[in-house]
């Protein structure tokens, strides 16, 4: 049983009559009968009777059609309710961030994004890398933005956005403001502010070890947020990657000796078909000229002087 042959028999009990009903569903009338007639033999018995003055509906007739309906107009509704969500997901974006990537390349770049592209819709989900992997794989994500740290997955494709520095952030007026850059050893005897999901943590760590460096760590948080109004508080200093440093209240500068930088990347998944307003984006990101050592590090502190 096709819905082609339900409609066309639905049209024919509306009609009573196989000329209208096959021009009203904009086909011939011998398709129309051809229709009804495979219906009927689906079924098991004729469906209407074709008598001079007097077509009408069977008692087999009568009793599937309101069935007939149902079916057709249950099928209405699939297709109604799939245009509406592909319409819906065409203007909606699911994106994927890792806690580090600051804000202070991208929320300018989205903004200029979303003025140029009003009508669609941003949503991010914050996750680690593994996590924003196996939701880009699975289908739940449709880009993501991450620091690479693991080998890459070979199902994934990686863009290089920009390059950025670790660098060390610490209350205005703190006896590292005069200076162009912040040795590791410096940091002996500071109280550390330790960010949880840092992901130089380990090599940090290691370079400490190497260099006889014994961090004094006084606070642990996964909030970033916490961490930067803590240091701005007095309670220490903390290290993190340069477009994570939002200020209020604190300045900071590269950290040399080490020096610890990273490659932040737009992911997509290779091959995967995308939505119109996914192509834009990805095309907008990787066209946008990203500016990897921002001033505003030596700016940010003169203005809280």
């Amino acid at each position: 049983m096709e819905l082609y042959q339900i409609r066309y028999y639905c049209a024919l009990c509306d009609t009573l009559h196989f000329g209208r009903a096959a021009e009203k569903c904009g086909v011939s009338q011998p398709t129309l009968t051809r229709a009804v007639q495979r219906l009927e033999q689906e079924l098991g018995g004729l469906l209407i009777r074709r008598e001079r003055g007097s077509t009408h509906l069977t008692d087999l007739g009568r009793l599937v059609r309101p069935m007939l309906e149902e079916v057709l107009a249950h099928a209405d509704n699939v297709k109604t309710a799939a245009h509406r969500l592909l319409r819906s997901e065409d203007k909606s974006l699911r994106f994927g961030i890792t806690p580090s990537v600051g804000p202070v390349c991208l929320a300018p770049f989205l903004a200029r994004f979303g003025a140029q592209h009003p009508g669609i819709e941003l949503t991010f989900v914050e996750g680690e890398e593994a996590r924003l992997e196996e939701l880009l794989l699975g289908g739940k994500l449709d880009l993501a933005v991450a620091a690479l740290r693991a080998p890459a997955n070979k199902r994934l494709r990686h863009h290089l956005l920009y390059r950025e520095r670790a660098v060390v952030v610490f209350p205005v007026g703190h006896r590292f403001e005069p200076r162009e850059s912040v040795r590791l050893v410096d940091l002996e005897g500071e109280c550390f502010l330790l960010r949880s999901k840092c992901d130089k943590c380990s090599l940090l760590v290691e370079s400490c070890r190497q260099q006889g460096v014994e961090l004094k760590i006084v606070y642990r948080s996964e909030r970033e947020d916490w961490i930067q109004m803590m240091v701005a508080a007095g309670c220490g200093v903390t290290l993190m990657p340069e477009n994570l440093h939002l200020g209020k209240g604190t300045s900071a500068r590269p950290l040399a000796e080490p020096s610890l930088n990273r490659e932040v990347s737009l992911i997509t998944v290779a091959g995967r078909p995308h939505t119109p307003s996914v192509q834009h984006l990805v095309r907008a990101t990787l066209a946008h000229r990203w500016d990897p050592t921002p001033p505003r590090i030596a700016d940010r502190s003169a203005a809280h002087v």
